[in-house]
This record gives structure tokens, C-alpha cells and sequence, in this order.
């Protein structure tokens, strides 16, 4: 039954009740026209009427329009509550469009699973701009709860996938608990958005090169991952100590290790790499140089020559990290 019809039926009832009241107590009672239709409306509305009734089949049809009266009522109150749920929701909607309207630049996890709830508790720390979204309304609302802006979708659609602004976004976090969806939602953004950047879950090693040819830039093996942290936290305790303290934003420490890409109009862009930043003298140290050629330079004295679209790994405190951001981009 639409929201449209029902407050029409509703009141179809109502007259009907009405009717069939007055025509009894017309028959039962001998009341008049008038005297009948007013002892109906009566106990329609407040479940006694103006009139002792003495015929058993009027007392019946009495019961009978309070029962009828009651569930009038019921049902105008359940339509009313969904009403306004229905009202609610679409003024939900119409905010997260206008919000995803207004992102640039955002990340879009799909899925808000253990996996994808992590990413989400990881980039609002670093304060990234992003959109969640997940089949389960459970997840979803425990996300917003937390101050995050997510939404109930299919992620492997791509309708949902547009509703999250994939087409103005950096990247897309693809962290459901199956492999096959993560192809689709891989499968689905590259073909919306040729350049953006996409991290895909996998479970089985196999289906990583599956994940790759689909469009994936990286995949993740949560397993693997968990393994090969547990075992240099077994072997290594101290490095595993100090790495996730320059890791970890919400770590007690300022120190933090950030990627940083040269822009064309960057001041480095054409230049050596300088001392300035690998001795610290900003107080940030290029660690590591991933160029846009593909090589890689870890520990550079300096003498390197950067150029727009090398990536710039670099240690340092939060304040420095600035600092070294505004000579870099």
C-alpha cells in the first residue's frame, strides 16, 4: 500500500464503520437518522455513546466499533511513525548527496566490516576526508555514530559507487570480506574512473593477481599482513616498537612518517634534493625517494634531482611535516 493511498483508505473505513454503525442502530435500537449516526460517531471516537443500548445486537455492534475504532487508530499511528521515518530518511539522503557533492579528493571504503571499520578509525585520525558504505544498516549506523559519513549501498554497484562521488575521489578502499566482491567494486571503479587509486582486500593469495588485473594498484592480505607483523613482533620487538610509533597518528609521540608528491609547481621540482631535507634542517628528513621513473633511492645524500611526480618518503615531527609539505607540493 503507497503512503499516498493509505490515509485515503483509512478514512474509507472510517465512514464505513460509520455507516454500517448507523444502519444497525437504526434497525436495532429504532433511533433516527440522525440519533444513530451521532451514537456511531461517538463510540468511533470515544467508545460510548449518548443512548443505553438494550438489544444484544446492538450491544455487539457496539463492541464491534470500538474493535474497529481501535484499529483505525493503530493503523493511523503506524502509518504516521513510517511517514515520518520515510520523511527522515529522505532528508538523510538529500544531506549526504549535498555533502558528497561538496568532497574532493575524498576515499571511498567499501565495506565497514573489521577490516574496513580499521581504515576508516585510521584516516580519521590522519584526517583525511572519506565516505563509507555497507549492505549492513548495523555497520552503517555504528559508523555515524562515530562521526563518520557513511551510507547503506551495495558497494558493488555503481550506482552507490557514484553516490559516494567516485568520480571526484582519490581513491577507493575495497575491504569486503569477500574476494569475488572486492573484483566487482575493483571492476566497477576502474571502469567509472580510470585514475583513481585503488587498494583491494583479498583473503586467498591466489586471487591477489586477479585483484591486479581488474585495476587494483595494491592488494592487501589481511592474513599475511597479521602474520609477518606477529612474527617481527616475536623476533624484532623493539624495531616493530619504534615503527609503529612513527606509524600510528594516534600515537603519544609527534613523530610521523608521511608521503609527500611532488607538484609541477613545487620549488624541489628541477632541483637537487638539497640538505635541507636530508639532514633534518627543517626539522623533516627524506628518508626515501620513489620516483615517477619507477627507481627508488633510500637513505639520498642530497645530490639528487627531483622532478614533479617523485615521491618523497619523509620522517619527522607534525610541525615539520608542514613545513616540508610547502616546500615539496
Amino acid at each position: 500500500m503507497s503512503a499516498y493511498h493509505t490515509p485515503w483508505k483509512i478514512l474509507g473505513f472510517t465512514v464505513l464503520a460509520v455507516v454500517v454503525g448507523t444502519v444497525g442502530f437504526m434497525h436495532f435500537e429504532g433511533l433516527s437518522l440522525g440519533d444513530a449516526s451521532y451514537q456511531s460517531m461517538l463510540i468511533m471516537l470515544r467508545h460510548y455513546g449518548h443512548v443505553e443500548l438494550h438489544d444484544p445486537a446492538a450491544r455487539v455492534l457496539n463492541i464491534l466499533l470500538i474493535i474497529s475504532s481501535l484499529a483505525i487508530i493503530g493503523y493511523l499511528i503506524k502509518w504516521m511513525a513510517e511517514y515520518m521515518m520515510g520523511v527522515s530518511d529522505n532528508v538523510r539522503k538529500r544531506r549526504l548527496a549535498a555533502k558528497v557533492k561538496k568532497m574532493r579528493q575524498h576515499y571511498i571504503i567499501c565495506g565497514l566490516g573489521r577490516v574496513g571499520s580499521q581504515v576508516a578509525r585510521e584516516m580519521a585520525i590522519e584526517e583525511i576526508e572519506f565516505i563509507g558504505m555497507d549492505r549492513d544498516q548495523a555497520k552503517v549506523g555504528d559508523a555515524v555514530g562515530l562521526g563518520y559519513t557513511a551510507f547503506q549501498a551495495d558497494s558493488t554497484s555503481e550506482q552507490a559507487l557514484r553516490e559516494a562521488g567516485i568520480d571526484h575521489a582519490a581513491g577507493v578502499v575495497a575491504s569486503l570480506g569477500d574476494d569475488s566482491a572486492n573484483l566487482l567494486v575493483t571492476l566497477a571503479a576502474r571502469a567509472i574512473n580510470p585514475d583513481i587509486y585503488i587498494v583491494a582486500r583479498a583473503n586467498r593469495a591466489e586471487n591477489e593477481v586477479k585483484l591486479k588485473r581488474a585495476g587494483a594498484d595494491r592488494v592487501a592480505l589481511p592474513y599475511q599482513i597479521g602474520g609477518y607483523h606477529m612474527a617481527s613482533m616475536a623476533l624484532r620487538p623493539s624495531v616493530v616498537d619504534y615503527m609503529d610509533i612513527v606509524s600510528s597518528s594516534g600515537a603519544s609521540t609527534d613523530l610521523q612518517v608521511e608521503e609527500m608528491v611532488v607538484g609541477d609547481g613545487s620549488r624541489l621540482a628541477g632541483h637537487h634534493l638539497g640538505k635541507a631535507l636530508t639532514e633534518g634542517a627543517i626539522g623533516a628528513t627524506v628518508i626515501a625517494i620513489n620516483g615517477s621513473d619507477g627507481t627508488s633511492k633510500v637513505r639520498p645524500t642530497g645530490n639528487e634531482v627531483i622532478y614533479p611526480g617523485d615521491r618523497l618518503i619523509i620522517l619527522g615531527a607534525k610541525a615539520d611535516l608542514n613545513k616540508a609539505s610547502a616546500l615539496i607540493r
